[in-house]
Parts: structure tokens; C-alpha cells; sequence
């Protein structure tokens, strides 16, 4: 358990991309595993940015883990470094 979460909100951002807080309202954002399946990840971001405070910070983490079936031929002919430089 999360002893600092005083709030959560579920929420689908591919059918809505927009986050349900005031701007300038968080210190740090985090999107965990989960950039890559965001339909409109920049419409994401700008609202992560709108929430962020200055000097805010943004983590996102991804997992290198490799489903070949879902991959695009660019990526599964890419080693880590490039897929970090992509």
C-alpha cells in the first residue's frame, strides 16, 4: 500500500486523453509500462505537462520485454541501445 496516495483516478486515456487535474498540480508523473499502448501518447504527455509544475518531473518506465507477434519489423531488428535512441 501507498501510505502518500490521497487519490486515484481509473481512467481509459485512449478514449479520453485527458487527465482530471488542475494544471500545475503535481511534482511528479509517472506512466508506468504503458506509453506504448497509448493511442495518442503525445495528446498524453501535453497533459502531463499541463499538470506538472515547473521543474516537475516525468518518469517513464518500459519494459524490454518482446511479444515478436505484436512487434513491428523495425523494432525486432533493433538491439537495446537503438531501441533507447529511437
Amino acid at each position: 500500500a501507498n501510505d502518500q496516495l490521497t487519490d486515484y483516478e481509473a481512467r481509459n486515456l485512449n478514449v479520453n486523453p485527458t487527465l482530471p487535474y488542475d494544471d500545475n498540480s503535481f511534482d511528479v508523473v509517472t506512466c508506468v509500462v504503458s506509453i506504448d499502448y497509448l493511442i495518442h501518447p503525445i495528446d498524453v504527455l501535453k497533459e502531463v505537462r499541463r499538470v506538472l509544475r515547473p521543474g516537475g518531473k516525468v518518469i517513464i518506465s518500459q519494459s524490454n520485454r518482446c511479444f515478436p507477434s505484436k512487434a513491428i519489423a523495425m523494432w525486432l531488428n533493433m538491439n537495446d541501445r537503438q531501441h533507447l535512441e529511437l
